[in-house]
This record gives structure tokens, sequence and C-alpha cells, in this order.
């Protein structure tokens, strides 16, 4: 019987969570004005009240503060109205006012936990977002490159979607930060070179920080040739505009890979980092693919549109 009633308390819990954010609003105001009109049913000394701070509770289901704030406020101008309102007592006034008085401490004490726990929640979902953002540049992480690139290899295989991610590689980064004037100057430079990339690749590519000197990209329904296409073209634009901001000459390095039905993430990423390393080997401003396939001189913009553009 027990286990009975936890699954229907479950699957409601779920239904509810599952409704538009608006019907919950509906919901959760119809019970509070249920609640009170079954209190106003009952004569004084009953404690009908009670319900109010379980409505209170429910507001964990809408997000914001101010939809919690109102049905506590509605919950202690109801407990109050009846107190003026039914004339039937069937205990002493003293008791009436101690069941009524808990019951407004109840609703209280409710609406502040409900507000705590939004709070937290908040605060749990801002820390969340931020542990998977670089600070430097302000896009996403290592952490995120991991958890991400783990689903969107699952979903290609599902559907039997193309993937190709490459890994980017700063060259000589060490001379590169020697020359900086200062540690300030080198994270412009990155970030200058994270922005180019970026502008450089489409809206669905996901493109990532992963270590001090090394990018990543996620082409989402893309096959080897035209992402290596996409990298000769970031590239040539990455060496040009660095070429333009600073004294001496900064190129990349990039490696590609294209998912196969018998990869998964560990794999995928070492043919990847097999392919950087190639390139670096070769003497570094080189995009190299494992398997290879043919370089072709087209424009940038070429081959971004020749993409498909669907998810």
């Amino acid at each position: 019987m027990r286990s009975h009633i936890l699954s229907v308390a479950s699957a409601l819990k779920l239904f509810l969570r599952d409704l538009p954010i608006q019907t919950n609003y509906v919901i959760i105001l119809f019970a509070t004005l249920f609640i009170f009109f079954i209190d106003m049913q009952l004569p004084l000394g009953i404690a009908a009240a009670v319900p109010f701070a379980l409505v209170v509770f429910a507001t964990l289901w809408v997000s914001g503060s101010q939809f919690t704030i109102l049905i506590a406020v509605l919950g202690v101008i109801f407990t109050i109205i009846k107190f003026f309102l039914t004339p039937v007592i069937i205990t002493t006034m003293e008791a009436v006012i101690i069941n009524r008085g808990l019951t407004l401490m109840l609703i209280a004490c409710s609406a502040i936990m409900v507000l705590k726990l939004k709070k937290a929640n908040i605060d749990i979902s801002t820390l969340t977002n931020q542990t998977l953002i670089d600070p430097t540049t302000g896009y996403k992480n290592r952490q995120a490159f991991e958890t991400e690139l783990e689903t969107e290899i699952v979903r290609c295989k599902r559907y039997e979607r193309n993937l190709s991610i490459a890994i980017i590689d700063i060259d000589l980064f060490k001379l590169f930060s020697d020359r900086s004037n200062h540690f300030g100057s080198s994270n412009n430079s990155i970030r200058t070179i994270a922005q180019e990339i970026t502008a450089n690749i489409r809206t669905s590519d996901i493109f990532y920080r992963i270590d001090i000197n090394v990018f990543a990209i996620s082409f989402p329904e893309t096959d080897l040739a035209k992402a290596k296409e996409v990298c000769e073209a970031i590239r040539k634009k990455v060496s040009a505009r660095m070429d333009a901001v600073n004294e001496n000459k900064i190129t990349i390095s990039i490696g590609v890979a294209m998912l196969d039905h018998t990869d998964n993430q560990m794999s995928l990423c070492k043919r990847t980092e097999e392919a950087l390393f190639m390139s670096k080997r070769s003497g570094g401003n080189l995009v190299t693919t494992l398997p290879e396939v043919p370089s072709k001189d087209k424009s940038q913009v070429a081959a971004i549109l020749t993409r498909s553009r669907s998810d």
C-alpha cells in the first residue's frame, strides 16, 4: 500500500513538473482558494488552515520568489479572515488564538524555507555554469567539452549523423608567452585568438578552451573534409589577425578527426590529438586530419556555407 502511495506521489510530481508554468500557477491558486473554502465551512478550533503551508511548499514547482510570497500572504490573510468571520467556536478562545497563531507561524516558516531553497538552487545553477566557463576567454572549458562531447557522440551514433572535432594549439607557446610584456598581454592575445576562431564557425559549432594554449571545436553535422576546409580558413584568419596586432608572428596548428561508428570519446580525442601532433612535428601552422584528406583551396565562406545547417 505504501509503495503504491509513493508511486502515485512521484507520478503526480512529475506530471506537475511537466505542465506549463502558467498551469502550475492556476493549480496552486485553486488549491489555496479551496483550502480557504473548506476552512470557512468549519468552526473555529479546527486546524483546517494548516494546509496553507503545504501550498506554499508547492510553489517550488514554479520559478521566482514573487509567487511564493503571494501565496504566503494569501494564506496569512485567509487565516486571519477566518478568525474574524466565523462565530462558531468548539473550544476556548485561548486555544483558537494559539491554533491560528501557530498556523501563521507555520506559513511564514514555510515561505522562508521555500525562498531559501529557491535561492540555493539559483546559486548552485550559477556555480555549475561558472565551473563550465573559462574565466579568461568567457568560452566553455575542458569540463564542458568532455561532458558535451560524450552526449553529442551518443546523439550522432543514434541518428547516424556526422560529427567532427578539431583540437587547436598555439605554436611555440612558450616563446609566445615570453614575448608578451606581461601576463595580461598574453591573456589578451589568447582572447583575440578565441574571438577570431569563433567568428569563423557556425553558431551550431561549439568552441572550447581546454588548456592554457589549447582550444577545441565540435562540428556537428560536418564530415572530415568540410571540417578541414573550415579549419584551414581559421588557421589563415588567425595568422592574419595576430600579425596585425603583434610584432612577432603567431600561428596555430590544428588536428581534425571525424567520429566513426566504433569510436568512443577517448578514441576520437586520441585520433584528433595524433593529427595535431603530426601538424606540430611538420613545423606547425598546419591542419592535419586522420585519416588524411586532400586539401582544397576554398574560401572560408564557401566552407561554412556548404555544410549542413541542420542539427
